[in-house]
């Protein structure tokens, strides 16, 4: 029994189809597509199909085949550059008539008013030749007729150079068409922002992928490089050149130098033209920071130099792309530090403790002094409570003076602690003997005394023993009958 698919499939008849009624077929299908439309001053992209005398004849997807001069094919030696097949970019000069003219640069022809005004209210992009130079800008032949552009229309930056737009032919939006088209002013600007957005796009794509990118330094200041990026001009910031501290970037790179770098971000402004592309440098290498903690673990001791000094402390390169700070604080176990620069001085090799290190902040701290020894462990055994010795007065407040013991040790003489008779003597710069009267070796603090007289107090204690201490000789009478009072009752 056979099956009823193939019972279906031999009743039916098979026809054979004509070349003629192919062709019917053809034209029917086309008669019934959408027609498609082009705009004058619109580009359109076709196909050759033949090569008259006098015109080429270019396919463009429509009923009629489009027709552009043959003398804009040919070359400077008169030899056509184009082959049938081949496609070509063109703009369109007009469609009257069912008859769609191309031109390459639409200079072919004298254009009519009306063709102006539509190419200007499209912001078609329209090709034209800079002719010559006046005041204001430039002379333009645009769709065969002339036209000017001013100075500040024909690029985004600054024309420094005129005369290298002299015989270019580039794309232009009409802006202005007055007096019958006698008057028209051309922009490059509208099409140059265009250009400049797609970049933009690109560049803010590059940057969330932190892409390498290639660059010409274009200009070198004290505050950053300046990068050609082809059309498009950024800023590699000083803090973004390298890990290191950059200090003279003259040094280290020269106008046309081409460099890779990393796209940070887009600043977009109003107009375009200002906005700003943030670059670096740095961070197509590898980033210091990142592996901070493994190779500078706290407490331990590393080498380093001395970079650069502040009024708060000194920094000192640890690692390439990593400093660390020695605070004033940490400069020295004496109190005689005013500034780093009593301690160090740029260039000096120098021995730290690692005291911290944030990642975070990018911070790390450093302590020079703890590598010596501290002076204040055996300062109760060098001067002890009740000797007395020579020092120098380094400095004075409301309060009292400082007195240096000895290069690292410096104590506090207040006012109260210098007897009548010494006041007078006591100067900056002067030789006292002091006394040491209490130290406090957990805050690093001595007190002393000048010229007191002393008197032995005595208070019974539980066990009877007594317990000895030092206060100053009273100098009132009545200070001297509170003091007799005391004695009594005891």
């Amino acid at each position: 029994m056979q099956d009823k698919n193939y019972d279906s499939f031999f009743d039916e008849k098979t026809t054979e189809v004509t070349p003629e009624e192919q062709l019917v077929t053809m034209i029917d299908e086309a008669e019934k597509a959408p027609v498609k439309e082009l705009q004058t001053g619109e580009m359109a992209s076709g196909t050759v199909q033949s090569i008259g005398k006098e015109f080429v004849f270019v396919d463009v997807g429509l009923r009629n085949e489009a027709v552009i001069r043959r003398l804009e094919m040919m070359d400077a030696n008169g030899t056509v550059t184009v082959q049938i097949g081949d496609t070509i970019d063109a703009f369109v000069v007009s469609t009257e008539n069912d008859e769609i003219v191309l031109s390459k640069t639409l200079s072919g022809r004298k254009a009519k008013t009306k063709e102006l005004i539509e190419a200007m209210e499209r912001k078609a992009p329209i090709d034209g030749k800079v002719t010559g130079i006046n005041k204001g800008g430039f002379n333009v032949t645009i769709m065969g007729r002339k036209a000017f552009c001013p100075f500040s229309h024909i690029d985004l930056k600054h024309v420094d150079n005129p005369n290298k737009f002299l015989s270019q032919v580039l794309p232009f939006v009409i802006t202005r068409v007055e007096g019958r088209g006698r008057n028209i002013v051309l922009s490059r600007l509208p099409l140059l922002e265009k250009e400049l957005s797609r970049r933009f796009d690109e560049l803010e794509k590059c940057a969330e992928n932190k892409k390498v990118i290639k660059g010409t330094v274009s200009k070198v200041s004290r505050f950053g490089v300046f990068v050609n990026l082809g059309d498009i001009e950024g800023l590699v910031h000083i803090s973004e050149v390298s890990w290191d501290r950059a200090e003279n970037l003259k040094q280290s790179f020269q106008s046309g130098q081409e460099i890779e770098c990393i796209v940070l971000g887009v600043e977009r402004k109003e107009p375009l033209r200002n906005s700003k592309i943030s670059l670096s440098i740095r961070m197509v290498g590898e980033n210091p920071w990142d592996t901070v903690a493994e190779k500078l673990a706290v407490g331990t001791s590393v080498s380093g130099t001395i970079t650069r000094l502040t009024k708060f402390g000194a920094f000192v390169q640890l690692l390439p792309g990593i400093e660390g700070l020695i605070h004033l604080s940490e400069m020295s176990w004496s109190r005689k530090v005013r500034h780093p620069s009593d301690v160090v001085k740029t260039g000096d090799s120098v021995k730290v403790n690692i005291l911290a290190v944030d990642e975070k902040k990018r911070s790390v701290s450093c302590s020079l002094k703890d590598i010596a020894d501290n002076p204040w462990n055996a300062v109760a055994d060098k001067y002890p409570i009740g000797s007395k010795v020579k020092g120098t007065v380094t400095g004075k407040t409301r309060y009292g003076y400082f007195v240096d013991l000895d290069e690292e040790i410096t104590g506090l003489l207040v006012n109260d602690n210098i007897g009548k008779n010494k006041k007078g003597d006591i100067n900056k710069g002067s030789t006292v003997e002091v006394e040491i009267e209490e130290i406090d070796t957990e805050n690093q603090r001595i007190s002393l005394s000048c010229g007191l007289e002393k008197v032995e107090i005595k208070s019974a204690g539980k066990t009877g023993d007594t317990k000895k201490g030092s206060v100053r000789k009273p100098t009132s009478e009545f200070g001297a009958m509170l003091l007799d009072a005391m004695k009594k009752k005891k």
